[in-house]
């Protein structure tokens, strides 16, 4: 059925006329008469249609409003049931409802309250094994929405009964979206550059790797200085044909300062030296080189995270190793000639082994 969208809000001030409103909508959206027998206000009969939906629809799928949930808890029961017999159910209320009501399989959708939206009224709505549905609207006073049962004193409610299946339709197009959980981001293909360091990965594969074969944990690997791009492809390798976990220390952060000092407060997703960030952390800190590493481990189904030095060198790739269960550190071929400052800073390959105090494999020697 091609059907425009139809808004379901209950004319605002229309009393019961509101619901012949609704009638006119959903022609218009129909684009013909719907088929469809609208009710008067009897408690008995509302209670019973509710239940004769209920038992259809078991095996298959129900769409149902609560008003408020504490109502839902009152009919837990009934719907374990239900989802028990395989019914895909769903259900819509104001506010949460209780702990403990061995539910796991229900799909509840919280709203915030409100008097005229239909997501908020009682109905029920299926379209397996048959089509059929009930949707009511409550009049009266807003302070006693949802308060009580539908034979209180002051509730009144107007709504239909429809085994129109394009009107069943229309319901489920127009329900189905409210309160779902976003859809999953569709996966974004990993650059040319992060590619092209998979590759380099798979010829390494291929080889003997210099310092294979350490206890079980993590390869820690500097980044940020150096040639560290060969460094990188010797880890990628070495975690792909393990089974291993990569942690990428970005030495480009060293400075006179920590790293996890800036003027962000409390900010949630700023890195902490307690815990690896992951490829958007990266972006937010715009490291170019780090991202592109870590979306390569990514495609190559690698865990990997990044991790920014408490200290400089050696003693901050000890650091990392401690941290996050380091078993091998791999550091580019810089250590074997380094410059004055990266000997000072433990950076040479003399003086590595002793401060790290894990197996360390030399790039070069990959």
């Amino acid at each position: 059925m091609a059907a425009m969208d139809m808004d379901w809000t209950y004319p605002a001030g229309a009393g019961d006329s509101g619901i012949f409103e609704i009638g006119r909508l959903l022609a218009e959206a129909l684009g013909r008469a719907p088929d469809a027998t609208r009710f008067t206000y009897d408690p008995r009969e509302m209670l019973r249609t509710t239940r004769e939906i209920e038992r259809a629809s078991a095996g298959g799928r129900l769409l149902v409003g609560f008003q408020k949930a504490a109502k839902f808890d009152v009919e837990a029961e009934r719907y374990r049931a239900l989802l028990a017999a395989g019914t895909q159910v769903v259900a819509w209320a104001a506010g949460s409802h209780a702990d403990g009501l061995g539910l796991e399989a229900l799909d509840y959708r919280a709203l915030s309250a409100d008097t005229r939206r239909l997501e908020n009224q009682w109905f029920l709505v299926t379209d397996s094994p048959e089509p059929l549905a009930f949707v009511s609207y409550e009049l009266g006073d807003p302070s006693t929405f949802g308060i009580g049962g539908a034979a209180s004193p002051g509730k009144r409610f107007v709504g239909f009964v429809s085994d129109d299946p394009d009107v069943i339709e229309l319901l489920i197009a127009f329900l189905l979206p409210i309160g779902a959980p976003p859809a999953p981001a569709e996966p974004v293909p990993p650059s040319a550059s992060a590619v092209e360091l998979i590759r380099a990965s798979d010829v390494l594969m291929n080889t003997a790797l210099a310092g294979a074969g350490a206890a079980a944990g993590a390869v820690v690997v500097a980044v940020g200085r150096g040639a560290d791009r060969p460094a990188f492809i010797a880890a990628l390798a070495l975690a792909r044909s393990e089974s291993r976990s990569l942690v990428i220390v970005d030495r480009s952060a060293e400075g006179f300062g920590s790293p996890y000092n800036d003027l962000r407060g409390d900010d949630a997703g700023r890195p902490s030296p307690d815990r690896l960030f992951d490829i958007a952390a990266a972006r937010r800190e715009g490291r170019g080189a780090l991202i592109t590493y870590l979306e390569a481990a990514a495609a190559a189904g690698v865990t990997a995270g990044g991790w920014f030095p408490t200290a400089s060198g050696a003693a901050g790739l000890a650091e990392a190793g401690r941290r996050f269960g380091g078993a091998i550190v791999v550091v580019p071929s810089d250590v074997v000639r380094p410059s004055l400052a990266e000997r000072l800073r433990g950076m040479a390959e003399d003086r590595l082994g002793p401060v790290i105090g894990l197996p360390l494999l030399v790039a070069g020697d990959a």
